[in-house]
């Protein structure tokens, strides 16, 4: 019997009703509670996205170079730049030059020593204004949160329709002053699909689609369980009371130099009654001679008394002067231990919140997953009142270390350093985006006591430039002492006066250049 039309068209609702109530019963896949079907796989699809096409993130490591190496890669980069200027880590507009420059007392003299990385962040997209922007921040972010604490360099490229970003990475870091190293390569291999990772999930979160296919082919829960027992989120009650100690050591230290300090006053007073003594002495001494008079021998016999306590106070003044630089170089180094104390802090608050935006994005949903995530953010909340803790302990040894500073004795090499120290501290500060009570008064005080220093220096410059002028025409001349001069003009400058470039150098005396007593008792 032939059907009817009406009869085919309620099968065709039979089968359209029975295929709508198996799709509703058919469980899919999910990963991340994101769907997931052999389609997906297939023709890439961004599941966390659902419809979006997702390409691959590129992070690249081009080379390990050495300190020539990456001067030669900055002016390779710089060939096919917009500008001829380079962007730091602060953002600052920076010739080749000035960073070379920068960055000269970070590299070794060592030959084969590699110094520098070369990488390179790059995305398949049209290169407009509003892509190019997002590849910025976005590299910016993942520069900050893997690199936190080393300088880098950077220029964006856009030819050929695929816009990326070179980079010039100093491998030492800010303080801790080691350079970068992994232990084994395993840890290599995990850092970078991390730095491709976080490159990901910051382009994603602008609204350009990819993804880190190699994360994905990990296995999850041993990614998580990594990042899980490199939180030491039990440390922090352990850890709290470490920069009290470093103060507390710091204070004992700095009064035991404020007592040698003087004590050394003290003698030097004594030796200046005694020389005046011997003076006289000597003056005395001298007309008996000269009249026969017996009473020289007494006279003699005197004198060779105050000579010898002369020297016994000349010794006194030299040991003391020795303990000084004992208790210095402990502060100096006291004082490091605090720094990296607080970059660790800053580093472990970044390391936390950097896992907590990992749960959040991977939706991983268990009860055990909630309560680790609770315990992270109890944890960030201790490491923000240790850093705020820290900080303010740090900010009192620098007032410690500036009230002992002497800046009538200190060279310029020297008080550059310490500028150089508080510039870096000051960045570290800034990029840590600290969420701490006092994080703008820290930075005024590091500003005013970088001021401090500058002071000093154009102090200690005025005193170079008079006592040069007066011994100009003397031979030889203090070699320490030029170049210090030359070098604050240079730091500070200031215009070279005194034209010492025409100065005949081989009329300089270099056999005092690392006496600084010899160079103190000339100014």
């Amino acid at each position: 019997m032939k059907k009817s039309f009406s009869d085919y068209w309620e099968e065709i609702q039979k089968i359209k009703k029975a295929s709508s109530v198996i799709k509703d019963n058919y469980k899919r896949n999910k990963v991340f509670n994101n769907f997931v079907n052999s389609y997906s796989i297939k023709h890439n699809i961004n599941n966390i996205n659902q419809t979006t096409y997702s390409k691959q993130a590129v992070v690249k490591l081009c080379s390990n170079l050495s300190k020539d190496g990456a001067k030669r890669a900055m002016d390779y980069i710089l060939n096919s730049a917009d500008t001829p200027y380079l962007i730091n880590e602060k953002g600052e507009e920076i010739l080749t030059e000035d960073v070379i420059k920068d960055w000269k007392m970070d590299f070794s003299n060592q030959e084969n020593a590699k110094d520098a990385w070369h990488l390179i962040f790059s995305i398949k997209e049209n290169p407009t204004e509003k892509n190019l922007e997002i590849l910025k921040k976005s590299v910016k972010e993942t520069m900050d949160n893997n690199f936190f604490g080393y300088k880098y360099v950077m220029a964006i490229h856009t030819h050929q329709n695929n816009p990326h970003i070179h980079i010039v990475l100093n491998k030492r870091n800010i303080l801790t002053k080691k350079k970068i190293h992994f232990n084994t390569k395993d840890d290599i291999k995990d850092f970078w699909n991390d730095v491709r990772s976080n490159f990901s999930m910051s382009l994603s979160s602008k609204g350009l689609h990819y993804h880190n296919q190699a994360s994905y082919e990990k296995d999850l829960d041993r990614k998580y369980q990594k990042i899980k027992s490199t939180l030491y989120l039990d440390e922090s009650d352990t850890k709290k009371d470490l920069s009290d100690i470093i103060l507390n050591i710091i204070r004992k230290e700095s009064k035991k130099l404020e007592n040698k300090k003087s004590k050394i006053d003290i003698l030097n007073n004594e030796s200046l009654e005694l020389k005046k003594k011997r003076l006289d002495l000597i003056n005395l001494f001298n007309q008996y001679k000269k009249k026969n008079n017996k009473k020289y021998f007494k006279l003699g016999k005197e004198l060779k008394k105050v000579s010898d306590d002369l020297n016994k106070i000349d010794l006194q003044i030299l040991s003391e002067i020795k303990e000084i630089q004992k208790i210095n170089e402990k502060i100096s180094l006291l004082n490091k231990e605090l720094d990296r104390y607080n970059y660790q802090n800053i580093v472990d608050v970044k390391n936390l919140r950097n896992f907590v935006d990992f749960m959040r994005k991977n939706k991983l949903a268990t009860k055990s997953d909630y309560d680790l995530l609770e315990k992270v953010k109890l944890s960030i909340l201790k490491n923000d009142i240790n850093l705020d803790k820290g900080l303010k302990n740090t900010m009192e040894t620098n007032t410690i270390l500036t009230k002992l500073f002497n800046g009538k004795k200190e060279s310029i090499f020297k008080i550059e350093k310490k500028i150089n120290n508080i510039n870096d501290y000051i960045e570290i500060l800034k990029q840590s985006n600290a969420e701490v009570k006092e994080y703008e008064n820290y930075l005024k005080i590091l500003e005013k006591n970088k001021e401090f220093l500058k002071d000093y220096a154009k102090n200690r410059l005025n005193n170079l430039k008079l006592s040069i002028s007066k011994n100009m025409n003397k031979i030889p001349l203090n070699a320490y002492i030029i170049q210090e001069y030359k070098k604050g003009c240079e730091y500070l400058n200031i215009n070279d006066d005194l034209k010492l470039a025409s100065v005949n150098f081989n009329k300089m005396d270099y056999g005092k250049f690392n006496k600084s007593k010899d160079n103190q008792k000339t100014l």
